[in-house]
């Protein structure tokens, strides 16, 4: 057994709390145009699982605080195949069965935390449904994995030799990452984002149209798919080469001043995922992406492509100390992460720029489409950028297309396409007139004026996150240490403070997400019995814990010790 990664840890301990969440669910659906051998194509998605131990991991969390992993060694890898030309919808049935992929839960104790289904569409039209656990998985590994298996498979059909391209386990990358040389840039890396965020505001709002939350986030979301056109990439690429900077630069600077008018903040916190794979681990499949919290202060009176221009440098200065885990920051700033909803950012903007591997086996070519929606999202609004060659395994003329993730305890969908479409017109008058000041482009693009009638329905968060407790729990009987409730003194005992009152929040005297499972620990050793992680979240002084647990255990469906 060995340690989970920093990466790892968030996503444990997000579907420990939030179990039935599908937000850490990624599948990609391969579409293969040409016949192909079915069982070859098995065997080596089989093999692809034997030569990647994070495909084999499992994870091992009962009776401890605090989880391992361990990789199995052998698997015996099932992937059921349908047939639907015969079907009287074959499209819905294909649907249907996606849906059901996705959605299907996984037990985090039972190896492989990934899954396959091939499907028959018609003569010459294939498809296989690849779902993985985010615990194994990231948007690289996928690709590398998908690229062994394509690369062995035209080397069987062809009659040629296969080599598997070396790359370390994930078991040594985890141990890299625990090594003293690695540690000392994460402390330095911590130590320039606790800089860089100082006086920060941590929250973009779209008070036009997003409502506001409950205290709670429960990762419920929808998605909505923006296809780019081809032409207009093309003028995005030129306008960039002219001015210096990136296409994603560009994309971002556009994406920001979206935000920048519906939200009325100048100065933004937006999420941005990076590989964070050290020297030599670039081949290696496993769960490495980290995301960091990407600053920009926005002037609506700089030219558009200076603002680009600024986006670029923040990128590259992020990309130079990617290796800041968000737990870690969460303790340097100083920031509560009640509520599972990331305490750094809420929205998030990214590109998944690997591109689909190619299959070289004789009249048989692939396509890809990635980011299938699960109905769950982790944060209130991320957009993810594919370019053409991601779906579809060349530059080409493909268009891009943009992946709007959000949170339907926010966003409704009309509001998302309202957003998607501002930020279009945004990028069309964006690459008309770069150098004029991108506060003054596409007019038209504002914050729509409030439903007064939605608004009237709302309950604001504060309001909502004040919940009255039921009736406080009995607390023991006795002097000193026993008349504390059993709370405060695992309250006490995890942050190592004596001065914590039964009022104060686990998450403002220094408790933060990766700590809730060592204080349950530690309260189940003396209360006999272990509440759910979710409980932490909700109430988080010891008195509203101490009630809320009495209310739990009254409950038929309590846990009890």
């Amino acid at each position: 057994m060995f340690p989970l990664s920093a990466s790892q840890q968030i996503v444990w301990l997000q579907q420990k709390v939030v179990p039935d969440s599908r937000a850490y669910h990624a599948t990609a659906v391969v579409d293969f145009h040409g016949e192909i051998q079915p069982k070859v194509l098995r065997q080596c998605v089989s093999d692809a699982v034997g030569r990647h131990d994070a495909m084999r991991i499992r994870i091992c969390d009962e009776g401890s605080a605090i989880a391992f992993q361990e990789v199995v060694e052998s698997l015996d890898i099932e992937i059921p195949e349908y047939d639907l030309r015969g079907a009287e919808d074959p499209e819905e049935r294909r649907a249907e069965l996606l849906r059901s992929q996705v959605l299907a839960e996984f037990d985090l104790r039972n190896a492989p935390l990934a899954r396959w289904t091939l499907v028959r569409l018609g003569d010459g039209h294939w498809q296989l449904f690849m779902t993985e656990h985010h615990l194994v998985h990231d948007g690289r590994s996928t690709v590398e994995f998908l690229a062994g298996v394509f690369r062995q498979y035209a080397a069987e059909v062809t009659g040629g030799e296969f080599v598997a391209e070396a790359a370390p386990s994930y078991e040594e990358y985890v141990a890299h990452t625990n090594s003293d040389e690695y540690r000392a840039r994460v402390a330095a890396d911590v130590a320039w984002w606790a800089d860089r965020l100082e006086g920060a505001r941590f929250t973009v709002d779209f008070p036009g149209i997003g409502t506001r939350r409950s205290a709670l986030f429960d990762h419920r979301g929808g998605q909505f798919r923006q296809a780019v056109p081809a032409d207009l990439m093309a003028r995005v690429s030129a306008a960039a080469q002219e001015g210096g900077h990136t296409v994603f630069a560009t994309l971002l600077a556009v994406y920001a001043e979206l935000c920048r008018r519906h939200s009325g903040q100048n100065d933004l916190v937006i999420g941005m995922p990076f590989a964070n794979r050290p020297p030599g681990f670039e081949r290696t499949v496993g769960m490495m992406v980290g995301a960091v919290p990407l600053r920009l202060a926005i002037d609506p009176d700089a030219p558009g492509g200076d603002v680009a221009t600024e986006a670029m440098e923040a990128i590259f200065d992020a990309i130079d100390h990617e290796s800041a885990p968000i737990q870690e920051l969460v303790k340097a700033t100083k920031r509560s992460s009640k509520g599972l909803g990331n305490p750094l950012f809420n929205i998030m903007f990214a590109m998944h720029d690997a591109p689909c591997p190619p299959m070289d086996a004789p009249g048989l070519s692939v396509d890809m489409q990635i980011a299938v929606g699960a109905n769950s999202t982790k944060f209130d609004l991320s957009v993810v950028v594919m370019p053409g060659k991601v779906l579809h395994g060349t530059g080409g003329e493909h268009g891009y297309e943009l992946v709007w993730e959000y949170s339907t305890q926010v966003f409704a969908p009309e509001h998302v396409e309202l957003l998607a479409t501002g930020f279009e017109t945004l990028l069309r008058a964006y690459v008309a007139q770069p150098h004029e000041p991108i506060g003054s482009l596409a007019p038209t693009v504002v914050a729509p004026p409030a439903d007064d009638d939605r608004a009237a329905g709302q309950v604001p968060a504060a309001a909502a996150a004040d919940v009255e407790p039921p009736a406080a729990a009995a607390r023991p009987a006795g002097g000193g240490e026993g008349s504390d409730s059993l709370w405060l003194q695992a309250f006490r005992h995890i942050l190592e403070r004596d001065d914590i009152d039964e009022d104060d929040d686990f998450f403002q005297v220094g408790g933060y997400s990766l700590l809730v499972p060592m204080l349950l620990s530690h309260y189940e050793s003396l209360a006999g019995w272990r509440p759910p992680t979710s409980l932490v979240f909700e109430f988080s002084s010891p008195l509203e814990l101490e009630a809320a647990s009495a209310e739990h255990l009254r409950q038929p469906s309590g846990v009890q010790g």
